[in-house]
């Protein structure tokens, strides 16, 4: 497929990301995804929340994010990329948790002609080089195309005064320690996949970080641990010639056999079906 291909509803509304086989209208983001839409409308809903789609449009989507489309007009056309979580780690960490906060519950942007025209130069710009044939500066450049469309956001919301202010809630405590939590796993995901281990490094109980991460972000820190470690078991199958044991012995399990089951339980398929199905391509544009 062309990696720069746009997409439309006869494709599929963002038919590369895993269905949910069980209500196929629903996707499960296993990527870093941003969306803009230039013609047409839709109606989805990102995380149970309902969002209107329309031209100069922008959806921002991480890894996890759950969306569901209600309704995509036959003239709807927009452009798409996404990427690997673990090739974007820093363009977000350079910022504070006010703005992470701030990202994560404002995912749908009705932009300006103004605004509109710079994100369509920076698709515009990844759309022309991948017309030179090189995929390394392809992908340095999307890369880049990302870091300032999260820079020009950072801009917007503090430009209209849409920053979400978390100094004085009361919740700013539990989320300076779930961020920190994040850093820490960045840091130690090969090496252990226990709450207690992260709590330590924290100097608090395992009790208050699962607290902790489910006043934030609705999950246990141990879904948090599970869901971040089988994104990278699965960018490793796709991405990298790994052998199962290599991969046991560097992500610290137990054996091969312990490895195999919690890959299929996390991701609901073998390792094995995920590397006879891999795409080596950790950039998606369509």
């Amino acid at each position: 497929m062309n990696r720069a291909e746009i997409f439309t509803k006869e494709n599929a509304f963002f038919k590369h990301i895993h269905y949910n086989i069980n209500a196929p209208k629903v996707v499960k983001c296993e990527y870093s995804l941003l969306l803009y839409c230039y013609s047409g409308s839709a109606i989805v809903e990102i995380n149970y929340k309902k969002q209107n789609i329309t031209p100069h449009t922008t959806v921002h989507l991480t890894y996890q994010d759950i969306l569901m489309r209600v309704y995509v007009s036959t003239d709807f056309k927009g452009y798409c990329i996404a990427i690997n979580p673990e090739l974007i780690v820093d363009s977000i960490a350079q910022f504070d948790f006010n703005f992470i906060s701030t990202l994560k519950s404002r995912n749908v942007i009705n932009w300006s002609e103004e605004y509109a025209k710079f994100i369509q130069n920076l698709f515009s710009t990844i759309q022309q080089c991948e017309m030179l044939g090189d995929v390394d500066f392809t992908k340095s450049t999307i890369l880049n195309q990302y870091s300032c469309y999260i820079k020009l956001l950072k801009s917007y919301f503090q430009k209209f005064n849409m920053m979400v202010d978390k100094e004085n809630d009361a919740n700013s405590s539990k989320k300076k320690f779930f961020y920190s939590f994040i850093r820490e796993l960045f840091n130690h995901y090969r090496q252990s996949r226990e709450v207690f281990f992260y709590a330590e490094k924290l100097n608090i109980s395992s009790n208050y970080l699962n607290e902790v991460c489910q006043s934030v972000c609705e999950h246990s820190a141990k879904e948090v641990i599970d869901y971040y470690l089988s994104s990278q078991l699965k960018f490793e199958l796709n991405n990298t010639n790994k052998s199962m044991q290599e991969l046991t012995e560097e992500y610290n399990f137990p054996n091969q056999s312990y490895f195999s089951r919690y890959y299929k339980r996390m991701i609901g398929e073998s390792p094995t079906d995920t590397r006879k199905n891999k795409n080596s391509d950790s950039f998606i544009i369509f």
